[in-house]
């Protein structure tokens, strides 16, 4: 398989995956616990913070449960108050009535949590924020933005650093193929030997 083809089927796994990704993160959901069955507080302050200091509502689920070891009836509910006072979701009934979780959006900033509960009632009560999940869409658009301006860099670096190698590969010089061993006749046995006419023996005179 070639690389362009291969590359064909990477690159939208790559986008799957990362947006599969950021999908379980944005749906996570940070607790805040507002009171348990062995510690119970009236009055709890929560400051909620914003995503890289941004305002925008943050989807929030608000879990509760009532319970007593002493008593049969009673009267329960409580009540989230923004900074201004002002009421943004409540809830009261009796003990023995069903506790539906509350689920709606809270603004960044800092809220109390009232609970009203007779003598001899305990309340659980949890705090979920889903900070990420106001920004599910642009998280998506940003990391597939992103993705296939990488893609698109990855392939004219590669196609550009192919053609500045080859432009290299054709400009260098062949150099001449060497032969590794070659045979020095300098020094050689038969090349020492002296000419018959610079020999210093000489053939006696009259023979």
């Amino acid at each position: 398989m070639d690389r362009a083809r291969l590359n064909t089927i990477l690159w939208p796994i790559a986008l799957l995956l990362i947006n599969s990704l950021w999908g379980g993160i944005s749906d996570n959901a940070a607790p805040y616990e507002i009171n348990d069955f062995d510690r119970v507080s009236e009055d709890r302050t929560v400051t909620l913070g914003g995503v890289f200091g941004q305002d925008k509502a943050m989807p929030s689920t608000f879990e509760f449960e009532f319970d007593t070891l002493s008593v049969d009836e009673g009267s329960v509910g409580w009540e989230i108050v923004d900074s201004r006072g002002q009421i943004v979701a409540q809830w009261t009934g009796e003990l023995s009535d069903p506790t539906p979780d509350w689920k709606g959006e809270l603004m960044p900033g800092t809220y109390i949590v009232k609970t009203n509960a007779d003598p001899g009632i305990t309340t659980q009560q949890t705090l979920y924020i889903q900070p990420f999940a106001a920004y599910s869409f642009e998280g998506h658009i940003l990391l597939s933005s992103m993705l296939v301006l990488f893609a698109v860099g990855e392939t004219i670096v590669r196609k550009k650093g192919g053609e500045y190698f080859a432009k290299k590969k054709a400009s260098t010089p062949q150099s001449s193929a060497q032969v590794p061993f070659s045979r020095v006749r300098v020094g050689m046995p038969e090349d020492d030997l002296p000419l018959l006419e610079d020999s210093p023996w000489r053939t006696p005179k009259g023979l």
